[in-house]
């Protein structure tokens, strides 16, 4: 049976079919709205490290770098983009018939749905009526728009959300009216991996053995990430230390809006000319290297992978209490200013700069924060258990 309406009452598994009778692997079917580094990233890493326990097949809305690694873990079908034509109409129904046919051949255990902007063209694929997670990586200036136009959707449609942060659990419940204990909590994380791959080359490029002092930003040039407080960060550190040799690095830069904005404001701010925009990278950690410390000046960011890959490079962090997920990460590792206050940021990475010692002791103290919480070694048990109870099939880890 095909879903062409959203329920609650998801189609049992067959009996004999659940994932503990068939002995190999739980079925799942995840559907994405892109193929790039981002959120994509973090079921990628998980169905990864559980590729012998799961077969996976994911359905992408959109393509990108990503593609390679998703084919790697099993079937990937990449939606043809919309086009009003007669031709492009007809291919992208045969398209969808085409999947409708082999997605009842795979009979998966559940869908996994990995962003809450998935979620309303998700309804319009022909998907399988088996129970759906929602992992939910988004705050208020995605999330609101989906709630006024498909909250009843997002209420009823899933059996489970995950949220990645506290924060994104809070709007959740207070935004969408969804009761707490249908939600569970998974940060997000890095791969154990990114903990040996910081090792190396990192002392090369410390303060110690280069006379400017680097602070970092990253993200795609987005109002969300912040990079208007961060170049007024850069203005009001330059005035408050003005014989100290500074460089602003932003990795992650592309040819949009909201990056030639960020280029202009830099030249009418006067402080191009301490400011690089680094364009995005598939391999951003090389560029975080030679970071001193990385200022999060996001105005929203569920539970950002940049904070975990620069807390794992031992860098001391800076972020702001109500910008999202950040603060959870950095706990008392880094450094939280309490208000959205470029001025109060400038400052705290002035004394930073002065102080070497406490760098080195926060660097160290992030590195074991993401040690200890952040890995995918210690999250992603959590999200097959949640799996595992969305798909209803009665089992445990192993």
């Amino acid at each position: 049976m095909l879903m062409s309406e959203h329920t609650r009452t998801p189609r049992p598994l067959p009996k004999g079919d659940k994932p503990e009778d068939r002995g190999k692997s739980l079925r799942v079917l995840l559907v994405v709205h892109e193929l790039f580094p981002g959120s994509p990233s973090v079921p990628l890493d998980a169905f990864e490290s559980l590729n012998e326990r799961i077969t996976l097949r994911t359905i992408a809305l959109r393509g990108g770098p990503l593609e390679d690694r998703y084919r790697r873990l099993g079937r990937l079908d990449v939606l043809p983009a919309w086009d009003p034509s007669l031709h492009r109409r007809l291919l992208r129904r045969s398209f969808l018939w085409r999947l409708c046919r082999s997605l009842a051949k795979f009979r998966p255990h559940l869908l996994y749905v990995n962003s809450i902007v998935t979620l309303p063209p998700a309804k319009r694929l022909p998907l399988p009526n088996v129970p759906l997670l929602l992992h939910v990586h988004e705050l208020e200036s995605l999330f609101e728009p989906v709630v006024a136009a498909h909250g009843k959707l997002l209420r009823e449609w899933p059996v489970r959300y995950v949220a990645v942060s506290e924060a994104v659990r809070k709007v959740l419940r207070e935004d969408a009216g969804i009761a707490e204990d249908r939600i569970g909590l998974i940060h997000e994380f890095v791969r154990d991996d990114v903990l040996s791959e910081s090792d190396s080359g990192h002392k090369s490029s410390t303060s110690e053995t280069r006379r400017t002092f680097v602070v970092g930003g990253a993200g795609h040039p987005s109002w969300r990430k912040g990079i208007s407080l961060w170049l007024q960060m850069a203005l009001a550190l330059r005035r408050l230390v003005p014989v100290l040799p500074i460089e602003f690095r932003w990795v992650g830069m592309v040819d949009n809006a909201p990056a030639q904005a960020a280029r202009l404001e830099a030249k009418k701010l006067g402080v191009d000319d301490i400011v690089k925009f680094i364009p995005y990278c598939e391999q951003p950690v090389s560029e975080y290297r030679h970071f001193d410390v990385f200022a999060m000046t996001s105005w929203e960011d569920p539970c950002p992978l940049v904070v975990l890959e620069n807390m794992a490079l031992g860098k001391p962090v800076l972020c702001f209490a109500g910008g999202g997920g950040a603060p959870e990460e950095v706990g008392s590792a880094g450094i939280i200013v309490p208000e959205f206050n470029p001025q109060m940021m400038a400052a705290a990475v002035a004394e930073l700069a002065e102080d070497s010692a406490r760098r080195a002791k926060l660097g160290s103290e992030a590195r074991s924060r993401v040690e200890s919480m952040f890995l995918a070694s210690v999250q992603v048990p959590k999200l097959f258990a949640e799996m595992l109870r969305v798909a209803g099939s009665g089992g445990s880890l192993p």
